[in-house]
């Protein structure tokens, strides 16, 4: 795979649908590991992952699969931060943005954190390593992390299995959900953002 191409191959679930079934067996594992390099990567866009999940597994198994990608990836970010907070925590006090985000987690702590995970658009990837430097038990950013990845994941797992299904009554239902739940956040933004700043 040429990673220059890294977007158009993750974009066509054909092309990954083939990519995955050439592993045989080991399918699963190679999409898993797939999605947790996705979330370390975290430029890389997990929604069209999520919605490929479905397309490939099924809603249940593309939900599962999807997940554990996920907690992976992010666990894995999560330990980066972690480990090389000494040396970054200095550079980063400089910044404006980092002394928002400090302040930020004062004020709302782990709370914030979910709700973030929770909003559509937002870089949870980012978010990953962003907690890794701030003292949070890592069963605890486990644990928010994960609830607050659940809902997006099966929403996009759904419709993914939906379409491949051509099962456009479910797909259209849970893309409407989602649209309705992306644009009451969008419209509610600023409330959203007072509160957590």
């Amino acid at each position: 795979m040429d990673f220059s191409n890294w977007w158009a191959f993750l974009k066509n679930p054909e092309i990954l649908r083939q990519w995955v079934e050439g592993f045989g067996p080991f399918g699963p594992l190679a999409f898993i590991f797939l999605q947790a390099l996705q979330v370390v990567l975290a430029p890389l866009p997990g929604e069209v992952t999520g919605f490929v999940a479905g397309y490939l597994f099924g809603a249940f198994w593309g939900f599962f699969y999807a997940m554990v990608g996920i907690i992976l990836g992010a666990s894995f970010s999560f330990w980066l931060a972690r480990k090389f907070r000494k040396i970054l925590a200095p550079r980063l006090a400089k910044s404006p943005y980092f002394y928002r985000l400090e302040r930020f987690m004062q004020r709302r702590g782990v709370m914030a954190a979910f709700i973030c995970y929770l909003i559509p658009g937002f870089p949870k990837d980012y978010l990953n390593y962003f907690l890794g430097f701030f003292p949070i038990p890592f069963r605890v950013f486990l644990i928010i992390m994960s609830l607050g990845r659940i809902p997006g994941t099966l929403a996009l797992a759904i419709q993914g299995d939906s379409l491949y299904q051509r099962n456009w009554l479910t797909l259209g239902i849970v893309g409407g959900l989602s649209l309705l739940f992306f644009a009451i956040f969008y419209f509610k933004r600023g409330l959203i953002y007072r509160y957590l700043d």
